[in-house]
Order: structure tokens, then C-alpha cells, then sequence
């Protein structure tokens, strides 16, 4: 069992981009998946845009559209973190 960590926010514009470039990547694989009820949370992720130039346009992102991106890559970060210790200890 992982010990409890605090959330890794980003620090620059380059890690938020990440951060959504991750989940987006999640989501076509299929590895996304929502309760019921949470509707609010797909409503903000489908309002976020991009910017003709291929970036993120900050101005479309809420609270919770970031909050999913944040929560993301932490899960991602946990589980290579989990799998690499694993392969040390075999």
C-alpha cells in the first residue's frame, strides 16, 4: 500500500500543459472513466480549448478542469513510481 502524499501542483505553464496533455491522452485510451452524477466535471473538460498555435488557452480552464488534469498526473506519477520499486525489489 502507497503512503499518503500532498498533490504536486505545477509550477510553470509547461507542467499545466502536461498535465492536460495527459489526461487528454487518458481519456482516448479509455482509461478515464466517470461516476455518475459528474456530469459538471466532462461539461469543463469539453469547454477548455486550444489556441491556434497548438497551446492550451488558459482563459477556458476552471477549477475543476484543473483539479482533473492536477489529479491526473499525480495518479500517473504514483503508479511509475509504484511499478519501478516493484521491479527493484524482484
Amino acid at each position: 500500500m502507497s503512503k499518503m502524499t500532498d498533490m504536486k501542483t505545477p509550477r510553470n505553464r509547461l507542467e499545466f500543459e502536461r498535465n492536460f496533455n495527459l489526461l487528454k491522452e487518458q481519456g482516448y485510451q479509455g482509461k478515464m472513466h466517470f461516476m455518475q452524477g459528474t456530469s459538471h466535471v466532462m461539461d469543463s473538460l469539453n469547454k477548455v480549448k486550444m489556441l491556434p498555435n497548438g497551446r492550451i488557452d488558459l482563459l477556458t480552464i476552471n477549477e475543476s478542469a484543473r483539479l482533473q488534469a492536477n489529479m491526473m498526473n499525480n495518479f500517473h506519477d504514483m503508479i511509475n513510481v509504484e511499478s519501478s520499486s516493484e521491479d527493484e525489489t524482484k
